[in-house]
């Protein structure tokens, strides 16, 4: 039985001596495991379009319950990002995320999508790479359903504070005045929290990466004083609910900090 599909291919590992088992993220069945056999040929004909990183229409046949390319014909492959090392480590690091985050037999056109988008700026150059991978990080947060709540503080509602503060891990805001009195209840019951505070221009910021139509999340603006800031915020947002790190990101961020 043949099946037909596109698919972003999210990693590779070797199987066995000559072939590679891929895992292609599809927006209709989620993560599928394909295997590629002989991918570790050169002479196959299939191995440019089944590249991580590339996205891809693929025709698989079922093979002892393993679907297994017949053809592969790529799409997009986003060839700029192969020629610069601090993109491909960037490109990789998001590849990795939806790779963690999206399921095997789930609906993933949003992840999908998501990705699809921020590669593309990427490969572009279509905006600042602290803030392409700020804002998918967050976005990825919205995607999967944990979300932090900006629309106002949790405990009255306030939408006027000059500071919000967020509570990382519990997803809300707090306004100034509130912020202060759970801070001293907490202090005296031993508590901690990872708090955020939130200048205006960074909510509206972060509102708008959440909250925004999926094909329009990168269109914002962010002064470049805040780059760094929205960065940090970000990724301690994502990895904190996802409760891991990620070795592809330690490695871009060693070469983003290269002189």
């Amino acid at each position: 039985m043949l099946s037909q599909f596109r698919g972003l291919v999210l990693t590779e590992a070797a199987w066995g001596e000559n072939d590679k088992l891929l895992t292609v993220l599809t927006a209709e069945a989620g993560k599928i495991p394909v295997l590629l056999k002989g991918g570790s040929s050169l002479k196959n004909k299939s191995g440019g379009a089944c590249l991580p990183m590339c996205y891809s229409e693929f025709v698989t046949a079922d093979r002892g319950g393993r679907p297994w390319v017949r053809e592969a014909s790529e799409l997009e492959s986003f060839p700029h990002l192969r020629s610069v090392l601090e993109d491909t480590a960037l490109a990789v690091y998001m590849c990795d995320v939806a790779n963690e985050v999206c399921v095997e037999n789930g609906d993933e056109a949003e992840m999908l999508q998501l990705t699809l988008n921020t590669l593309y700026a990427l490969d572009r150059g279509l905006k600042d790479k602290r803030l392409l991978r700020a804002a998918f990080e967050l976005r990825t947060a919205a995607a999967c359903g944990f979300s932090p709540d900006l629309v106002g503080c949790s405990e009255c509602g306030s939408e006027a504070s000059e500071t919000m503060y967020l509570d990382v891990m519990d997803g809300v805001m707090h306004c100034a005045e509130c912020h202060r009195k759970r801070n001293s209840e907490e202090i005296r019951e031993g508590h901690t929290a990872l708090l955020l505070p939130l200048s205006k221009p960074m909510l509206d910021v972060m509102r708008y990466v959440c909250y925004s139509e999926a094909k329009k999340y990168l269109s914002f603006e962010l002064q470049e004083a805040l780059h760094m800031q929205f960065s940090l915020y970000c990724e301690k947002y994502l990895l904190n609910h996802l409760g891991r790190g990620f070795s592809s990101l330690e490695f871009y961020k060693s070469l983003e900090s290269l002189p």
